[in-house]
């Protein structure tokens, strides 16, 4: 880094320190099992190397790990101190001077619920997240053997997965809760010698406390809200303060991110039409979303962006802001070829599932709307060009085979109706730090009655159908035009292994075990896959 190295070094695994070739959908193919990710895949398409600048700096970082960077920052530590860099340079970053290892972990077990879902439909295995958590660990502790005295301390939203397992991965501190109060009292306390506990909870900061980041954020994401007021119980940012953040914050963020070359803006946020809300009880605030967007749209227009797209929404605000979902598309010019595809949970057709387990979901209406929530937004928001991703849970505690009969035909419904957009189905995690954490188990798809398999292959035919016309679209984004070719060309092998996938779950759940068989991660192993697997699963139809 051209002089003594930082204090502070902030990284991530290879699965979360990507641009993911400019698609962040792309990130979710790496909750596959490894084994069924070609390296090239993974390496080349789906999670390429973040470049970094003369001083051994990265070009732009993972979002949160930015907001670290931000907060020791704000807190007195020096800009040469503080170092955010990819894992593969980590080697020769880190020096004698180095305090302390800051990691940020999303899945580092692969026990989030894609990472879990994919695995029970994928035959079971370790998790692309997985294998890079595990990778890292490994090499910063050889990194630790050369005599550095460095602590690690890890952080994130996956930091539940480790607990018990600090020794095993060589974790000192495991730090959960937010950064911006906690952390650098934390980093000060290490780096001038002080004993420091090995679990730490930090506290939530004000809006006012949040400052804005330094490096760019990878694909120019910009948060605008934080926590949830809904409190599912099963999702973990409802568990944190609702937050609107300051348009100051924001418009800094942005300018960051262009100036640092982002082709896009995208808003964090759990649900885009709460920006400026009040809770208890929850009021919209449809003027402070519209005074954000307008304000946010003209300074990126002068950077040659034309819209901003946001991560999520809840479909009940976007029914009950009806006019300010028709004004989001106008304002940002939305058609049929530049349309939104924001996420947001479906969760149940079930009222009684609603009722026990997400009942705030539906505010302004009740439980026993739900459903007719779910398909007047649904037409909404397709009428307005936002094709969105539903996700729907399987395995709540309690449920019944009608309950999975009732998501089965909301899913029939929003197909009658013409839906545009992916319906995946998740199976219920009991992740840490949620209000169901202690009253679930991990679900095993065997276990299950065959209504709730009905209800997944449901959603699984649904989606291959919309990808068939969403596919070329999102990776017609990947920044590399040789990758994007290639990409493009492996459309047709794509959804035809997605359909076959879905008619083994459909004929026999027990067939998705002969899946463990099937390793195309390396080039021998995806050759006999051509010949074996198509033979025996008839799932990799067109691999020759």
């Amino acid at each position: 880094m051209g002089g003594a190295a930082a204090e502070i070094v902030l990284t991530a695994d290879r699965a979360l320190f990507t641009d993911y070739n400019g698609v962040d959908a792309l990130g979710f193919g790496l909750c596959l099992p490894l084994r069924l990710l070609p390296s090239f895949l993974e390496y080349m398409i789906l999670a390429p190397p973040v470049p970094i600048s003369p001083e051994g700096r990265a070009s732009y970082a993972p979002y949160s790990l930015g907001k670290v960077e931000a907060a020791l920052l704000a807190a007195g530590f020096r800009r040469k101190d503080v170092a955010i860099a990819p894992p593969e340079k980590l080697p020769s970053i880190i020096d004698k001077n180095t305090e302390i290892v800051g990691v940020l972990v999303v899945d580092p077990q692969g026990l989030a619920p894609v990472s879990w879902t994919l695995k029970a439909l994928g035959g079971g295995g370790i998790t692309a997240t997985q294998y890079e958590f595990e990778r890292l660990m490994k090499n910063l502790r050889e990194i630790r053997g050369r005599g550095y005295g460095f602590k690690i301390v890890v952080g994130g939203p996956g930091v539940w997965q480790l607990r018990g397992r600090m020794d095993e991965f060589g974790v000192d501190v495991l730090f959960d809760g937010e950064a911006e109060v906690t952390f650098p009292i934390l980093a000060k306390d290490i780096i001038d010698g002080r004993r420091s506990p090995r679990f730490i909870v930090g506290k939530p900061p004000g809006s006012d406390l949040i400052p804005p980041i330094i490096t760019p954020s990878r694909n120019g994401l910009v948060e605008i809200t934080r926590g949830c007021p809904r409190r599912c119980h099963f999702c973990s940012p409802t568990m944190k303060n609702f937050r609107s953040i300051s348009f100051k914050t924001i418009e800094k963020e942005m300018e960051v991110d262009l100036m640092g070359g982002a082709r896009s803006i995208s808003f964090v946020t759990e649900d885009v039409m709460l920006y400026g809300a009040s809770t208890n009880p929850l009021k919209f605030n449809t003027d402070a979303v519209k005074t954000l967007y307008s304000s946010a749209l003209k300074i990126v227009r002068g950077w040659g962006v034309e819209r901003i797209g946001f991560s999520h929404v809840t479909l009940s605000s976007a029914l009950a802001c009806r006019n300010l979902t028709r004004w989001i598309s106008d304002v940002n010019g939305l058609d049929g070829d530049h349309p939104f595809l924001p996420q947001t949970g479906m969760e149940s057709g079930s009222p009684g599932i609603v009722a026990r387990f997400f009942g705030g979901k539906p505010y302004p209406w009740r439980a026993e709307d739900w459903p007719d929530v779910v398909i007047e937004a649904s037409k909404l928001i397709n009428d307005n060009y936002w094709y969105p991703c539903y996700t729907y849970i399987i395995g709540f505690p309690g449920s019944e085979p009608r309950d999975y009969t009732m998501t089965t035909e909301l899913l029939d419904k929003l197909k009658d109706e013409g839906f545009r957009g992916w319906t995946f189905p998740l199976l219920l995690i009991p992740m840490g730090g949620t209000l169901i954490e202690n009253r679930a188990d991990f679900p095993e798809l065997l276990s299950l009655p065959m209504e709730a398999i009905e209800a997944m292959v449901a959603g699984l035919k649904f989606s291959v159908s919309f990808s068939e016309w969403a596919y070329p679209r999102l990776v017609g984004e990947i920044k590399n035009p040789v990758l994007r070719r290639i990409a493009l060309r492996l459309q047709g092998l794509t959804m035809n292994a997605l359909r076959e996938w879905a008619k083994i779950l459909e004929r026999n759940p027990e067939s998705m075990k002969e899946l463990n068989r099937v390793d195309i991660r390396r080039m021998r192993g995806l050759m006999r896959a051509a010949v074996t697997s198509i033979r025996r699963f008839n799932v990799w139809r067109g691999l020759t």
